[in-house]
């Protein structure tokens, strides 16, 4: 068991009513299992688990009597502060002669959105996750805000029921080489404002990320995003939303400058044309 203090949150899940949501979601412990699965632990208190895996959207299920009915979002709140505590012990270890700003934006970078989401869809976190039909409809198993946070929803369930040093190695398992390649990390978080003080020193003014177009299917509409200077489209990319679709154009960017094919003469000739 985590500590005192992790014993009382504990008893404030254990008026869940299992059976109440087992009659809507009747494979909520077959997800149980898997979660147990996946982070190598069994649950003595498997309401903690199976709070971890509901989202707020399927609330709607019992629009009148939510009583013995929680979602993970307090959950979600514990396991944010246990992982930025985390990537935090693990980056200063690994990287000791680094300083503030970047032990900072490394962790940033970690426990971001987009880096979670890949985390959860690496472990199947999407097929565990309990959403409402209207999250459902909308490929809500899918969504990078939803799967960053049950991610940090599972690491408290976990904490709260296994304790910090099994939760601790299991998020060793799956963060150790993030940590170690913090350099690569960094130039990749970092993409959007190294190639904006690149252009910035060679012209002044900015590039512009600018969305172009979309494209929709019945399950997902992706953006496409590109990257400008003055009124040239220099590179795009497509993404289930504008921000990752215009780190992704950064990055593109970034490395058509390491390659030579963006060069400062290219800039700004763009930029005069604009």
């Amino acid at each position: 068991m985590f500590d005192e203090r992790g014993r009382e949150i504990l008893e404030s899940l254990r008026g869940l009513d299992a059976a109440k949501i087992s009659k809507v979601f009747p494979k909520i412990d077959d997800f149980v299992d898997q979660l147990s699965s996946v982070q190598g632990h069994v649950y003595r208190d498997r309401n903690v688990a199976r709070v971890s895996l509901i989202h707020r959207s399927s609330l709607v299920h019992w629009p009148l009597d939510k009583r013995g009915v929680y979602s993970n979002e307090r959950l979600e709140f514990l396991g944010d502060a246990f992982l930025s505590y985390f990537v935090a012990v693990e980056s200063m270890i690994a990287h000791p002669g680094w300083q503030e700003g970047e032990l900072s934006k490394l962790r940033a970078a970690i426990v971001g959105t987009e880096s979670l989401a890949q985390k959860s869809k690496a472990i199947g976190m999407g097929d565990m996750l309990i959403l409402g039909k209207g999250e459902s409809m909308q490929a809500g198993h899918q969504r990078e805000s939803i799967l960053a946070d049950a991610f940090e929803a599972v690491t408290a369930a976990m904490l709260l029921d296994a304790g910090s040093d099994a939760t601790w190695a299991w998020l060793r398992g799956i963060f150790v080489q993030d940590v170690l390649l913090g350099n690569d990390i960094l130039q990749k978080f970092d993409a959007k404002s190294r190639f904006q003080q690149w252009v910035q020193g060679i012209v002044g003014n900015p590039p512009v990320y600018r969305v172009i177009g979309t494209e929709s299917t019945p399950e997902k509409t992706e953006f496409i995003v590109g990257g400008f200077l003055g009124r040239t489209e220099v590179a795009r990319a497509l993404a289930p939303n504008k921000r990752v679709a215009s780190k992704i154009v950064a990055q593109k960017l970034v490395n058509m400058v390491d390659s030579g094919e963006l060069t400062a003469e290219m800039v700004k000739l763009y930029s005069e044309e604009g």
